[in-house]
């Protein structure tokens, strides 16, 4: 999974984004239930990548840690905060082991993160450990609404791998996120979910075609390399026979979600 996230660093911040309104109305929904509990609130970000959740808060002033284990990821970043790294600290760490006393956090954030490792529930104590009583564990997502022509194009791909002899699963994000409101309730949490802001992004074939050549999503990353060659190439040909103007943009709807947890 690093060596694809280090290929792609620069790329995967390129696509992956939300507009600048949208980032503010992100911002304010993890930072105003942290603010009204907490003086001087000190933020984690586990998974932080490229900084499209840090950037819109750090910017606002907040003391805040961004966690990665990718140091291409956390570079990027770098860059982007060079100028206000008073208040940032940059950790390449993994996530199951997080290097922060106990209970020395107010509010830490986990974003399109949970689906990316297996024991995720030793994350979830990890972040449980570090936030303070009271403290918030705030989880958010992409979420599409109805089907779209990118959608179209990533279901095509994966009926390509089948007929190449490769099952493709997906659906791994969303079965993830339930298990892990499921842990939230065991350790006696009370998850509470809400969308924040909706907002259409406009994407041509090409670009829904580049986003999976380029493995910027994780149900890419295993798939054996000659098989996403030889998936890609084909899936080219498709795109370029079934759109008569690949880079004609199309709607895509979307919806940011965020979990809300006070820690005991």
């Amino acid at each position: 999974m690093a060596s694809h996230l280090n290929r792609v660093a620069f790329t995967y911040d390129r696509t992956r984004y939300h507009p600048p309104e949208v980032s503010g109305r992100i911002a304010t929904a993890f930072t105003a239930p942290v603010e009204k509990l907490f003086r001087d609130p000190l933020f984690l970000e586990i998974g932080a990548g490229t900084g499209r959740i840090a950037v819109p808060i750090i910017a606002r002033g907040y003391r805040y840690m961004a966690l990665d284990a990718n140091p291409a990821m956390l570079e990027v970043l770098r860059q982007k905060v060079a100028g206000v790294s008073r208040k940032v600290r940059l950790l390449e760490a993994d996530a199951r082991e997080i290097p922060l006393e106990t209970s020395s956090l107010h509010a830490v954030i986990a974003v399109h993160f949970w689906h990316m490792l297996d024991d995720w529930q030793r994350v979830l104590a990890e972040c449980l450990r570090v936030l303070r009583p009271g403290g918030l564990l705030l989880e958010g997502w992409d979420q599409t609404e109805g089907e779209s022509e990118d959608w179209k194009i990533q279901q095509r791909w994966r009926d390509i791998l089948a007929g190449l002899g490769y099952p493709l699963s997906r659906g791994r994000h969303r079965a993830r996120l339930a298990e892990v409101e499921q842990g939230l309730l065991r350790h006696g949490l009370e998850p509470k979910t809400r969308g924040v802001v909706e907002w259409v992004e406009l994407r041509s074939p090409r670009m829904s075609l580049e986003a999976i050549a380029e493995r910027i999503y994780s149900f890419t990353w295993e798939v054996p390399e000659e098989v996403f060659r030889l998936s890609v190439a084909e899936l080219a040909n498709w795109v370029s026979q079934a759109y008569a103007d690949p880079d004609l943009e199309y709607p895509i709807a979307w919806k940011f979600m965020l979990r809300t947890s006070r820690a005991l």
